[in-house]
């Protein structure tokens, strides 16, 4: 639309022509796209919209067709930004917090105007809490009243800043008018009070002293009247320090550096007399050299550590040397620091260095092997544990002397592994296992390497005991066994526990095959003595485990000859130990198998003992018990291995 109202606009300008008027003027067209407003020369005047005009002056004609485009206003939408003492954005730095108007520049586009919310946060402060008397010196400022100071770390970036701040509370001193009236001194030309040192010259001189305010421990000041005095004063001072030392008993700097590092030092002296008095001071001097030179030599590089002026060393204090040459520690990093009198000194080192170049030995080996869970070599001096299969090349520098070299291993190795084989067993009361040459009395779990049994992949086995144990009942007859023809003929006999649903029980007469009772208590009828066996098993997890007992019915008129000693046994059967018990005490027993040899005698002298059968065969066997108060009894029991 604007180009057709162009040129019809062209044409009626040049319409005189046309029709054989005078000659008309120029005519000049102005066509642009602007942001925001355009001034345009001709008529200097500023045009903020879309415009299409003609301007006639004098026989020209200037014509303007404008687009304006509008900036991209936001100014409700704040874009904040923070920072500790600056903020930036957008290649702009504010040092103060506010709100301000932004123009953000975008190619082929109108400028877009923004509002900037500017917050700052400050630096981030370390405060510290400091007490002082009368004044106090922080950063180069002398402060003498208390409160909370403030001073930036010109060091930190802007972006980043960093500030010190104190808690400072001033305590001033005061001066105490009561002077202190010293009338006999030999201290000479000076007087040693409130733990200074004191010079005057002169009788009744009034000398004022240093001591201790009542409130804050600071510095008060004292009077001191000096009446006499000697005339010699002798001080010698004790002083260590490194490199040079500044005595300012008469100005003179005193200096003893060796490039060794060692201790030097010496005595000097100076007298001074003024006024009848005569001040000798003698200085006792050590001096500690801050300068040594180390001498070094490494293959390829050599790294420098050193001690940083916090003392401690770290990762970032150290320097990487690649060519020989003498170095100055002043160039790489802070100094290092030595010891001598217990004198802390920064030492400067000076470093010779030799780096030589490192040549690949010719002489490589090969490891290659087969190995069951690890395998161990020695690689350059060093010991290797491999515990999986690989295939690599170890290299490692060495030195030798002057000589530097690649130490090179081409490592194969396979890894192979051990098997486990699980022996599951259960027991009563105890088992041995071969393996370990071990008893056991309760329920574990042991393993064990087996090098005689190897598995499938030639390695050594391990043995896994998976070991229930269950226990032998504890069980004992009671009653009357001991019976007289005149009374009665039955004895009525139980086990002496509450009988268990894991028990069962079988009651045998005299050897029989067959129980005459599976009852936890019997009746016995007799006409002769008889021999009782009680057998007891015990069910638990799918196992048995059996204990026995036996007694002898006694039936006798007389009643010497009745048997009145109560003895348990257990376990019977047993493997290997049999436990003895009588409330009446044990003097001595004594064994016999079958057929009536003796093969055990032991004395006891107690109320129960154990008896380690391990050397008897497998069998039958009587047992005869003497108490301590001479009664017997006898009892059987069975060896069954």
């Amino acid at each position: 639309m604007k180009k057709a109202l162009l040129s019809l606009l062209l044409a009626i300008v040049c319409m005189p022509m046309a029709f054989g008027q005078s000659k008309a003027g120029a005519v000049f067209t102005t066509d642009t796209t602007v942001c925001g407003s355009y001034l345009w020369p001709v008529n200097n005047v500023t045009y903020e919209r879309d415009t299409f005009l003609v301007y006639t002056q004098g026989d020209s004609n200037y014509v303007l067709n404008l687009t304006v485009r509008s900036l991209n206003y936001d100014t409700v939408n704040a874009r904040e930004i923070t920072g500790n003492c600056v903020a930036s954005w957008n290649n702009k730095i504010w040092e103060t917090a506010g709100e301000y108007l932004d123009t953000i520049h975008m190619t082929g586009q109108c400028d877009s105007i923004v509002k900037i919310q500017v917050t700052l946060n400050g630096p981030d402060t370390t405060w510290t809490t400091e007490a002082a008397c009368d004044t106090f010196f922080f950063h180069n400022d002398t402060l003498t009243v208390s409160g909370d100071y403030i001073h930036l770390d010109t060091a930190t970036t802007t972006t980043d800043c960093h500030a010190y701040g104190i808690h400072l509370t001033i305590v001033s001193s005061m001066l105490d008018t009561a002077a202190v009236v010293i009338r006999d001194t030999t201290g000479g030309c000076r007087i040693t009070w409130l733990e200074n040192t004191y010079s005057f010259s002169n009788v009744d001189d009034t000398i004022y002293g240093v001591g201790k305010t009542t409130m804050g421990n600071c510095d008060s000041l004292m009077a001191i009247h000096i009446v006499s005095f000697d005339s010699i004063q002798n001080d010698t001072t004790y002083v260590e320090n490194c490199g040079t030392y500044r005595w300012s008993v008469h100005d003179v700097i005193i200096t003893t550096d060796t490039a060794d590092g060692k201790a030097l030092g010496g005595i000097y002296s100076h007298t001074k007399i003024s006024n009848g008095c005569t001040d000798n001071q003698y200085l006792n001097l050590t001096i500690t050299s801050i300068h040594d030179t180390v001498l070094k030599q490494a293959c390829e590089s050599y790294v420098y550590s050193y001690i940083s002026h916090e003392g401690i060393a770290g990762l970032n204090d150290r320097d990487t040397f690649y060519v020989s040459g003498i170095y100055d520690t002043n160039m790489y990093g802070d100094t290092l620091y030595s010891t001598h009198f217990n004198t802390r000194c920064r030492t400067y080192h000076t470093l010779k260095l030799t780096v030589d170049t490192v040549e690949i030995l010719t002489r490589d080996y090969v490891v290659d092997t087969v190995a069951c869970d690890k395998y161990e070599f020695m690689f350059s001096n060093l010991q290797r544990v491999i515990t999986k299969s690989v295939d690599t090349t170890l290299v490692r520098h060495v030195t030798y002397g002057t000589y530097c070299y690649d130490s090179v291993a081409r490592v194969i190795v396979t890894i192979k592994h051990k098997s486990v084989k699980n022996y599951n067993e259960i027991a009563c009361d105890s088992y041995f296992w071969p393996f370990t040459g071990e008893t056991y009395t309760s329920s574990t779990t042991k393993d064990v390497v087996l090098d005689s049994i190897k598995n499938a992949e030639g390695c050594d086995s391990i043995g896994r005991l998976v070991l229930t144990v269950n226990y032998t009942p504890e069980v004992s007859i009671v009653g009357n066994w001991h019976l007289n023809p005149d009374s009665t003929n039955v004895a009525v006999l139980k086990i002496s526990d509450n009988p268990s649903d894991h028990n069962t029980y079988k009651w045998f007469k005299d050897n029989a095959a067959t129980p005459f009772s599976t009852s936890d208590s019997v009746s016995v009828t007799v006409d002769r003595n008889t021999d009782i066996h009680l057998e007891t098993t015990s069910h638990v997890n799918g196992h048995s485990c059996v204990a026995n007992n036996w007694i002898t019915i006694t039936y006798t008129l007389g009643i010497d000859d009745v048997e009145t000693l109560n003895v348990n046994l257990y376990p019977n059967p047993t493997s290997r130990y049999l436990n003895v018990e009588t409330a009446d005490g044990i003097k001595q027993i004594v064994i016999y198998n079958a057929i009536g040899q003796q093969v055990l005698r032991h004395d006891v002298d107690a109320t129960s003992t154990q008896l380690d059968l391990g050397a008897l065969s497998v069998g039958s066997y009587t047992l005869q018990i003497q108490s301590l108060n001479g009664e017997q009894a006898t009892r059987k029991f069975i060896v069954n291995k």
